[in-house]
């Protein structure tokens, strides 16, 4: 028989709640008994993290602070449902009913819950009621949230060598979080996308030359309606594909990943980097997704290839470059750059593939932009915006919306209440 549960300290879902915040801090059992000031040992760590043991009070409100875990929200009651709802429920099981700690007053109020749910009202003094569906959205939260537990095991990553171990496996945990949460909120409001490729699974799409790289972008544009035209803000457009889209803030040398939660494929990109770079790594991550990862110089070079072509189709870049071999002005790589948002350095290299320029002509590019100190920090900035905006938009209406309160809306947007209210402003 397991330990006694300490009601209303943990809830269920904390032992991998805790090995997760940690992984994320980047931290071993034996970095967090150190940081925790030798309050708790590594061995007993190790045991709140399998559910063995549960913390004291004064050892759970230290984890909470140093791993800025949220503190439990919800507790756990036994609810029994008549015979004649059975069907609706779990079959005359009695049902583990999880319940907003800051709705909980007494039993009554309990079993208010329960009649609301029944009949899609949530009938509280002083409170307007929400329209009907609203209401049912509401009691589905209210049961489900707690049950947001990413899982190590439901997400795949592409390799990465840059990144040491442990760096990778706490961005790995972050984007499990992220996107259980995500997924979570799509379910509970009825806005599920499943992502599909264009490129049919039992073709053998797979990109061996420069010319496929470059048919492939072609197909992809032609088959999304995208013409010849410019694709601003590549992030949200994904996202509305079915492709989770993030910013995030990770270490140093980390610059994009993509991988699949539970079979749902995401891009997550440096924050800190220029927007035409965010933009040209999202596309070598979108390759990824499309072709498989890839790991060899030879297919990465495709890749970003297949980036520069969807980018910067042939047919514009040759308006700018046309007669062959003429001698080239920064100024109109920067007209390029301000337009499609494609970097100085990417468009030349595009160039140079088409056999738009020589390879005299590209060297004395580079030589240049060395010389100037450019390589890294370009003389013209791409003003474009690249920002996903679906799972905010989504935040939003459930919270002008009644479904979510405020308060787990911030949780969900990993943000304080506060700065949510202000993003919404006025609801009406």
């Amino acid at each position: 028989m397991g330990p006694p549960k300490q009601k209303g300290i943990v809830d269920e879902s904390f032992p991998y709640r805790l090995r997760a915040a940690r992984i994320k801090a980047g931290l071993s059992l034996e970095d967090l008994a150190k940081k925790l000031g030798g309050v708790v040992s590594r061995q007993a760590l190790a045991k709140y993290e399998k559910g063995i043991i549960h913390p004291s009070p004064r050892v759970l409100s230290h984890l909470l602070q140093v791993l800025e875990i949220p503190p439990p929200s919800v507790e756990l009651y036994d609810l029994y449902i008549p015979d004649e709802e059975k069907e609706n429920f779990s079959a005359g099981k009695p049902l583990a009913c999880l319940l907003i700690k800051q709705d909980i007053e007494d039993q009554e109020l309990i079993q208010k819950t329960y009649e609301g749910m029944l009949s899609e009202k949530l009938e509280r003094p002083g409170i307007e009621l929400p329209s009907r569906r609203a209401a049912k959205l509401r009691s589905s939260s209210m049961i489900e949230l707690n049950l947001i537990q990413p899982r190590e095991e439901d997400i795949t990553i592409r390799p990465e060598t840059k990144l040491p171990h442990k760096q990778l496996l706490a961005l790995k945990m972050k984007l499990a979080e992220r996107m259980a949460k995500y997924l979570w909120l799509e379910r509970l409001l009825g806005m599920e996308i499943i992502f599909k490729s264009p490129f049919k699974p039992d073709e053998t799409f797979l990109l061996r030359s420069a010319s496929d790289a470059e048919r492939a972008a072609n197909q992809l544009r032609g088959h999304w309606n995208l013409g010849i035209g410019v694709v601003v803000n590549l992030l949200a457009f994904l996202e509305d594909l079915g492709i989770k889209t993030f910013k995030i803030e990770g270490p140093e040398e980390f610059e994009s990943i993509c991988g699949y939660y539970s079979g749902h494929p995401f891009i997550a990109v440096s924050a800190s980097m220029p927007v035409d770079r965010i933009r040209f790594k999202t596309l070598n991550e979108l390759a990824h997704i499309l072709f498989g990862f890839a790991q060899s110089p030879e297919q990465l070079k495709l890749y970003a290839h297949f980036a520069g072509a969807f980018l910067l189709p042939a047919q514009k870049l040759e308006e700018y470059f046309l007669p062959v071999g003429r001698r080239i002005a920064i100024s109109e790589l920067a007209e390029i750059k301000l337009r499609y948002g494609i970097s100085l350095q990417a468009t030349m290299h595009r160039a140079l593939d088409l056999g738009l320029v020589t390879e005299r002509r590209f060297r004395s590019f580079r030589e240049l932009m060395a010389e100037k100190g450019w390589l890294r920090y370009e003389p013209v900035e791409y003003k474009g915006e690249e920002n996903p905006v679906r799972f905010r938009r989504m935040l939003h209406y459930a919270v002008s919306s009644g479904i979510l309160d405020l308060e787990t809306a911030a949780f969900l947007g990993e943000m304080k209440p506060e700065e949510l209210k202000e993003e919404m402003g006025d609801i009406f």
